[in-house]
Parts: C-alpha cells; sequence; structure tokens
C-alpha cells in the first residue's frame, strides 16, 4: 500500500472516531437537558471506556499503518549507503554480513588477498561501518551496531 493510501485510510479513521464521539456527546447531552436520560436506555458509565477503548484501537491502527513506512525508509537508505561503495568493499562487507556479523581477517586474505582486503577493510573501518579487534595472530573484523541491526 503506497504512502497516499496509507494517509488516506488514516485519515478517515481519526475523522471517524471524532465524529463519533462528538456525536455521542451531543446525544448525551441533549438527554441529560431533556431530562429522559435513563440508565436503563443509555448506559452513560459504559461510554467512557469504550470510547476511551475505541481510541486506543484506532492510535494502534494508525501506528500499524504508519510503522512499515519508518523501516523501509531505514532498509532503503542503507541501500543508498551501500550503493555508495567500492565494489571490493561490498564483496568483503558482503561476506561479513553472511558470516551474522564478524570474520576473521585471514579468511577474508585467503579470498580477496592480503593487501586488497587489508586497504578495504581500512577503509572500511575509516568510514565507522566496521571495527577491527585482535582475535590471536589475526584480527576479527566486526560489523559495526548500527549496520547489524539491518544488515543481518
Amino acid at each position: 500500500m503506497n504512502i497516499h493510501r496509507k494517509l488516506a485510510v488514516v485519515v478517515i479513521l481519526i475523522t471517524a472516531f471524532i465524529f463519533a464521539v462528538s456525536f455521542s456527546t451531543l446525544y448525551v447531552q441533549t438527554h441529560i437537558i431533556e431530562g429522559t436520560a435513563c440508565a436503563c436506555t443509555l448506559p452513560i458509565p459504559v461510554l467512557i471506556p469504550t470510547f476511551s477503548s475505541l481510541g486506543v484501537m484506532i492510535g494502534s491502527v494508525v501506528y500499524y499503518f504508519m510503522f512499515p513506512k519508518i523501516t523501509d525508509k531505514n532498509v532503503e537508505s542503507t541501500r543508498i549507503m551501500l550503493d555508495m561503495l567500492q565494489p571490493d568493499e561490498k564483496n568483503i562487507l558482503n561476506k561479513i554480513v553472511d558470516n551474522k556479523g564478524e570474520m576473521t581477517q585471514s579468511k577474508l586474505s585467503s579470498q580477496f588477498g592480503k593487501v586488497k582486503t587489508f586497504r578495504v577493510i581500512e577503509t572500511l573501518i575509516k568510514r565507522n561501518i566496521v571495527h577491527k579487534e585482535k582475535y590471536g595472530k589475526t584480527n576479527k573484523i566486526i560489523l559495526n551496531e548500527k549496520f547489524t541491526s539491518v544488515l543481518i
């Protein structure tokens, strides 16, 4: 569902809720002024919890319709960021993502070559995409937290 359709549904739901509350308030007020409001035909104490529940439901529906747009924006910005990387950087980053966000530098070096791997990793560290930790005689390359939540 595109954003315009979602916004239209949200506006209709909120308008319907406001109309229902306004009409019910007018109805109850009219019957109270006329003196015809009776608890047997119009359970006035039940109206407050009913409209409160309806308000929570409308809020939940609005949140449901708007939340996917927020996450779509994050994924789209990550895709744009990945498109800005060089092909070698993309390849190494994809290998790290495939291994749940961490991989030893020696494994990467065996697949891409020592010099190329070192240079690409240093570039990714400067861009704050990954960080490096000592791991025995080699280094462990770990994807930063802000990218882990989106890429893995």
